[in-house]
Order: structure tokens, then C-alpha cells, then sequence
């Protein structure tokens, strides 16, 4: 008899379409194709962007992506509108959710399965970062709650955490210390390197949600205090408006020698020519698990300028750019001076640097066999010997 391949359901939220500028969109459709000969992937979203009104694709029937299947929901007041009728109708082996504290999928779907309107199948978090001080400490009130919640109802019993770096290891370890936690990086291929051209003046970029957890404040209030000539392009939605009213107010108040703008969303293809236009991606994110802007940044030849909290460390020594610990504008500040004033031969090293770690990353990487050992593991938990449906 054949071996049947194992079923993995994927709660991903934000995903194509009207979703283009999520990293982990990403990350999740690399991990899909590279395993998609021994596992078959089910991925279930959202179905349309935030604040849209109306959806952009049919929802409540399978589309074959060719390395998944997918279904997009309607999001209401309660979260993804079927997920547990969904959950419960197709047979899998393992579900793998994208976030922690997700109110439109996560803890539906934790809630379905707690009150057995889902399967008890291995379970399999990614948290996303959320475990870190900088995140927990964004809306505390609601996620202490939560948390209180998770522990009063056994939430988190036989639930295998999935994260990227040492950082976010020790924040989950530190949460859950009776769960299994498995460090594997995000399965991320090198894509060819762009073109570059020169401009009159030193480019910056922006790359994330207009979040606090992202930093652009930080970022500008930095730019305030830059003494060169640059213009600061900020690509990504805004996701919180009150935020992103105080970076306005920063923008105002930056000196005449700097200019900065918002140039709306990239699409994900468009991100390797965007960044490899620009001398340096600024995001002084509060913490990253991964940073799938940074990896882009540094594949299309880009040099970064980011906080000390994201697994792309010693930048400075491998001329990839600067990882310095926030928050300090000043240095920040001095790192783009730097950069700025450099020759053109001195900065094509720095270029070839960005690209260079871009590439180590990625051959070194044994991200697919990981997350293959992993899931296979898992999913033996609830199939027979003989590969049959248990």
C-alpha cells in the first residue's frame, strides 16, 4: 500500500491575495514548496486586506495553488466566520498557526479545539515574535488576559512552538517552560540579485507595518539628527493610525537637509528591485524573530540599519551594515552619516557585504530538513503503522 502523505493545515491570516507586504507570506509558501513531495499543505486566510469591506477572492470553496490547497474566510467580530466547521471537516494530521495572541484565527481556533468542535490533532505555534518584552508590553492588558485565559483552560497542553532565533527561544522557554519548543529559522531562498544604480543622494528605506513594534519613529526621530543630504522612503501599512499620526508629526519636524515620504505598500515581487534602488534599509524594529524585510534588504545587495534584537548580528564587521542597540538616535544617526559619506568604491563593498551574508544564510541554512523532521515527527503521532488514517 502507498504511503499516504501526512496533512498539514496552515492558519496563516494575512496571505495573497491583498496581502503582499506579510514576510511571512513568504517564508510559509518557501516551506510549502520545498516539502509539498512529502507533505500535503492546506493553508486557510483571510479574504480580503484589513479594513476592506469587500472580499478579493471567492471564499468557502479549495483553490490548488499547485504546492497547497487554500480556503479564504470572512473575518467577523469573532474571528475567521467557519474555521471551526472547517477545522472539523478536513481530515489533517497537524495544524500550524501563524501567531500567538491572533484574534482571527489563532484563538478560534484554540477554542474550537479546547471545546471539541475541532480535531485534537499535534499542534504546532509560530509565535512571530510576539514573546519578546518589546511585543508583550503593546496592548499588555489584553494579552495578560489572554495568557491568564490560555493557563486557566489548558490552551497550551501538547502545543509545540516553532521559532527562529536563540532571543525567541529563551522568551518561549521562559512563557511555556513544560512545552516543546523547536528552534528552526524560516526556509527562505537567495532570489537573483537586482540591478543597482546610483542616485544624486543617499536613499533610505523603511520596510514593515507602521507599528511601534517596527520603530519608524525611532527611525525618524534619528533622521532628525542626521547631518547629510538623504530622502527616507517608508513602504508598508499603516496598522495603527494613531501611531502613524505621531510619525507625521516627526516628518514635519525633520531638518531641511532631509526628506521623507510615505510611498504606500510594495508588492512582494516588487520588494528585491525597491530595496536594491535604495543605499540602506533603516528599521529600527523594537525586536524581530526573523525579519523578513532585513533578509530581503540584505539579499538585493542593500545594507541594513537595525536594533540589536533580530538574529542578523555583527553587521558592522561583515560590512553588511549596523545592528546597534535601541534606543539611540544618536548612533543611528552617525551609522547613516557614515554610510553617506563614503566613495562610491568604499560603499560597493559594503554592497557586496549585504549580499554576501544574504548568501551565507542561505547555504548554510537547514531550515527545510528541520521543519520536514519536525513535522513528519508530529504527524506520525496521528497516523497508523501502515500509514493509514488513525
Amino acid at each position: 500500500m502507498a504511503t499516504v502523505k501526512p496533512k498539514v493545515i496552515i492558519l496563516i491570516g494575512a496571505f495573497w491575495p491583498g496581502h503582499e507586504s506579510a514576510g511571512p507570506n513568504l517564508s510559509v509558501k518557501a516551506m510549502c514548496e520545498s516539502l509539498s513531495n512529502q507533505v500535503d499543505f492546506f493553508l486557510i486566510a483571510r479574504d480580503r486586506p484589513f479594513g476592506a469591506t469587500e472580499p478579493m477572492v471567492a471564499n468557502n470553496e479549495w483553490r490548488d495553488l499547485g504546492w497547497a490547497k487554500i480556503q479564504y474566510l470572512t473575518v467577523g467580530p469573532t474571528g475567521a466566520e467557519g474555521l471551526a466547521d472547517l477545522l472539523h471537516n478536513t481530515p489533517h494530521d497537524l495544524l500550524y498557526v501563524n501567531g500567538f495572541f491572533d484574534r482571527e484565527f489563532t484563538i478560534p481556533a484554540m477554542l474550537a479545539r479546547r471545546f471539541g468542535r475541532a480535531p485534537h490533532t499535534p499542534v504546532v505555534i509560530s509565535p512571530r515574535g510576539e514573546f519578546s518584552s518589546g511585543a508583550l508590553g503593546l496592548k499588555n492588558a489584553r494579552k495578560g488576559l489572554y495568557m491568564a485565559l490560555v493557563r486557566l483552560l489548558g490552551f497550551a497542553k501538547q502545543v509545540t512552538f516553532h521559532v527562529t532565533s536563540e532571543e525567541e527561544e529563551a522568551d518561549t522557554r521562559k512563557l511555556f517552560p513544560s512545552n516543546r519548543v523547536e528552534r528552526i529559522t524560516n526556509v527562505r531562498p537567495l532570489f537573483p540579485l537586482p540591478p543597482y544604480k546610483p542616485g544624486n543622494l543617499f536613499r533610505l528605506a523603511f520596510l514593515g507595518r507602521i507599528s511601534p513594534v517596527k520603530g519608524l519613529d525611532v527611525a525618524l526621530e534619528a533622521l532628525a539628527l542626521v547631518t547629510e543630504r538623504v530622502d527616507f522612503s517608508i513602504y508598508g501599512p499603516v496598522s495603527d493610525p494613531a501611531y502613524w499620526a505621531r510619525c507625521e508629526q516627526l516628518i514635519a519636524a525633520l531638518p531641511a537637509n532631509v526628506t521623507a515620504h510615505r510611498d504606500g505598500e510594495l508588492t512582494n515581487d516588487a520588494v528585491p528591485t525597491a530595496m536594491a534602488r535604495k543605499e540602506l534599509m533603516f528599521m529600527p524594529s523594537r525586536s524581530e524573530n526573523f525579519g523578513h524585510a532585513i533578509f530581503e534588504a540584505l539579499c538585493a545587495g542593500t545594507p541594513v540599519l537595525i536594533g540589536d534584537r533580530t538574529p542578523w548580528q555583527d553587521l558592522e564587521a561583515a560590512k553588511a551594515g549596523f545592528d546597534i542597540p535601541l534606543p539611540n538616535p544618536a548612533a543611528l544617526a552617525a551609522a547613516i552619516d557614515r554610510l553617506a559619506a563614503m566613495s562610491r568604491a568604499d560603499y560597493a563593498q559594503w554592497r557586496a557585504g549585504a549580499r554576501a551574508m544574504a548568501d551565507r544564510f542561505v547555504t548554510g541554512s537547514t531550515a527545510r530538513a528541520d521543519i520536514a523532521r519536525l513535522f513528519l515527527a508530529l504527524t506520525a503521532m496521528h497516523t497508523s503503522p501502515k500509514g493509514e488514517r488513525a
